[in-house]
């Protein structure tokens, strides 16, 4: 099993930032989106509800591989995307394009999104980098490859994909929360306001579980957890 894990961990920290920045997109006004959808090719995204900063959404690329640096001191347009951005009603439809196949040093697209509290995230894409922090209604994600993190609140969160790292940590309950993960390798963490009671359900062909909360049945937030491999801290 320490195997399935050590493949994980390279696999995720191909997504590591790197240098070279391109300029990043006219800023999209947030103030009244209620769901950011994200779709495509790999890419890293940072979410945030702070209601002190402009609500709005901004995409840039960054230059990676052996040639960055070189390249981008070569060419002025060191590293542009194709991604697209589109607004249905109250939906911000966002996708993220393939990088062109010939290429020196490709792009990784980086997606930085403000949004108004209690809003839906909703990501299909082949890899992905997730940094949330703030209150959230829903997140679902679906993904070959997902690092993600939470750092505030959700009342439900479905993530699924092939590999999966996660670090949740929950600011607040209101016992109804439902977190459900579906993954081949999982490496996973939970926080939780001291003596919140929670439930959890792991259904895994190996596993590691580091827990000091009892799982009470019927409690909420439930945790219910489908890998083949597990490794899981509770706190």
């Amino acid at each position: 099993m320490p195997g399935f894990f050590a493949s994980l961990i390279l696999l995720l920290t191909t997504l590591s930032p790197v240098a070279a920045r391109a300029e990043p997109s006219k800023p999209l006004d947030m103030a009244n989106i209620k769901t950011v959808a994200i779709t495509g090719e790999a890419s890293r995204v940072e979410f945030t509800t702070t209601d002190t900063q402009p609500y709005a959404a901004s995409i840039s690329g960054n230059q990676s591989g052996w040639f960055s640096n070189w390249y981008s001191s070569w060419f002025s347009n060191a590293c542009e995307t194709d991604t697209t951005t589109e607004v249905k009603d109250q939906t911000l439809l966002i996708h993220v394009a393939e990088s062109p196949l010939i290429s020196l040093s490709d792009c990784e697209v980086r997606i930085n999104v403000n949004l108004p509290k209690n809003g839906d995230i909703n990501i299909q894409q082949q890899a992905l980098y997730a940094k949330l922090s703030g209150d959230y209604r829903g997140i679902t994600i679906s993904s070959n490859a997902a690092d993600f993190s939470l750092d505030g609140y959700a009342s439900s969160l479905d993530i699924k994909g092939d590999a999966v790292r996660s670090d949740m940590r929950f600011e607040r309950t209101n016992h109804s929360e439902t977190i459900r993960l579906d993954s081949h390798a999982l490496d996973a963490s939970f926080s939780f306001v001291k003596d919140t009671p929670i439930s959890y359900l792991i259904d895994a062909k190996a596993s590691f579980i580091d827990s000091k909360r009892e799982s009470t049945p019927g409690a909420k937030p439930s945790i219910e957890i489908r890998s083949e491999y597990v490794r899981a801290t509770i706190r």
